[in-house]
């Protein structure tokens, strides 16, 4: 007679299974991650697909080292470099923004409070498609193999899929968590990446950053603070006067979230990796989690390619535009002194920091276009053609905007936007109210809005 195996028990909890399952279980964690999962899974309803609180643990941490409050001088020349940055913008071509915004000198910690907000719209939707993806794998492995009510038991009765919500909110929460904690170490200004990182009516000055940035330049700062005001004023004016360009970049990181194709067996074992012996309360151990976290990349498909493509063009056409108004309203008052400033800023952007290189492998997409001069000779040309003020119909609705062919050759998005039959002229009409006075346009959904849409149907 075959002796049979022994029921699960609180010491065997895989008692009663084949040995070759029973290896398999045990080389998963053993029975210790799928009570943690279900513990998870009690304890986390509506966490949603980023874990934010863990998120806004590691940013803080990562933010803290060297972080300081503003002194009075660098709020001082801040708040004055704001007033004259947005007096010198009025007199320029970009679009006016409601209201006249608000200043906020900031410490890391200040932006990182902003930024659990302001990247939401960009991380969920790429982080609910990882989830997704690895709950239906994880579902369809566990019913192949005949495990589905054994794990349920194991994990407190929740099922597979609902026990790997928590999990990829926990990869990602700490992700992202790694991605605002670098990049409030680097950035400036909240518009330094070309997109909103917090309410787009906001102008943030990082003082400890701009002062470790522009260390050794023996430039002078408050000429550094005006440049600065400029670039946060120009970009703010034009996502804040646009109502539906913010929302269209979430659109096109959403489109790009559904086309995510996710390598299952990466995915899986970044999962396990990161859930089992974590312990958010403990330094080292979160210290551990943010490391492998790190490591775990999306390499984007081929239709997210020509997505992205879409969301460079965004930035590349916006960062151009508002380089050409600061260029405009600086360089009659400050001189030589601009072309310095504008180098250092060059050069950050021509490098890919910590926090942008971490943010391109969290969300499968690098916002940095590859070449800035593509945008600069855009924006040249179509001034050249017909005057500052003709930019303002490539963001009068979305589907003005110039793709990748026509940012390279303006001349094919003069054409499109004047019409056919003006081709042999290569300029757009003399009277631009018709251009310019083309009403409100859509206000696009976003991602979330989106997300709620898909669920009703």
């Amino acid at each position: 007679m075959t002796d049979e195996p022994a029921p699960p028990s609180p010491d065997d909890p895989f008692g009663g299974l084949p040995p070759e399952l029973r290896q398999m279980l045990e080389a998963l964690g053993g029975s210790q991650m799928f009570q943690q999962l279900g513990a998870m899974v009690r304890g986390s309803a509506g966490t949603g697909p980023v874990n934010w609180d863990l998120a806004g643990q590691v940013a803080r941490q990562l933010a803290a080292p060297g972080d300081r409050a503003p002194t009075e001088d660098e709020r001082d020349r801040a708040e004055e470099a704001h007033r004259l940055a947005e007096h010198w913008l009025d007199e320029g071509s970009l679009p006016a923004p409601p209201d006249a915004g608000l200043l906020i000198v900031a410490s890391r910690q200040d932006w990182v409070a902003a930024a659990l907000d302001g990247l939401a719209p960009m991380v969920e939707p790429v982080a609910e498609a990882s989830t997704n993806a690895m709950a239906e794998l994880a579902a369809s492995q566990m019913d192949e193999l005949g495990l589905g009510d054994v794990l349920g038991q194991l994990g407190g009765g929740a099922d597979i899929r609902a026990m790997m919500t928590p999990m990829g909110a926990m990869l990602t929460g700490t992700h992202a968590g790694q991605v605002i904690g670098q990049l409030a170490r680097q950035l400036v200004g909240q518009y330094e990446l070309g997109v909103p990182t917090a309410p787009r009516s906001q102008a943030f000055h990082i003082a400890v950053n701009v002062t470790d940035a522009f260390e050794g330049y023996d430039l002078d700062l408050r000429e550094v603070a005006i440049v600065l005001a400029l670039h946060e004023g120009a970009h703010r004016r034009l996502y804040h006067a646009v109502p539906w360009l913010t929302g269209h970049v979430h659109g096109l990181v959403w489109q790009f979230a559904e086309a995510t194709e996710v390598d299952p067996d990466e995915l899986m074992r970044m999962s396990q990796d990161l859930m089992i012996g974590v312990d958010p309360e403990d330094p080292e151990s979160l210290e551990q989690a943010i490391s492998k976290a790190g490591e775990f990349r999306l390499e984007p498909t081929q239709v997210q390619q020509r997505i992205l493509q879409r969301v460079q063009g965004v930035v590349t056409l916006v960062q151009a535009w508002a380089r050409s108004e600061v260029q405009r309203a600086a360089e009659p008052r400050l001189g030589a002194s601009l072309g310095r400033i504008e180098e250092v800023l060059r050069r950050r952007r021509a490098s890919h920091g910590d926090g942008e290189q971490l943010l391109a492998q969290l969300l499968g997409l690098d916002l940095k276009p590859d070449d800035e001069t593509v945008g600069d000779r855009f924006v040249e040309v179509v001034e050249a053609a017909a005057g500052p003020d003709a930019l303002r119909e490539a963001l009068a609705h979305p589907e003005n905007l110039p793709d990748a062919t026509e940012l390279a050759d303006p001349q094919r998005w003069l054409s499109r936007i004047r019409g056919e039959g003006d081709e042999a002229d290569g300029a757009v009409p003399a009277d631009l109210s018709s251009l310019l006075d083309a009403g409100d346009a859509p206000t696009e959904l976003s991602a979330e809005e989106r997300r709620r849409d898909r669920e009703g149907d």
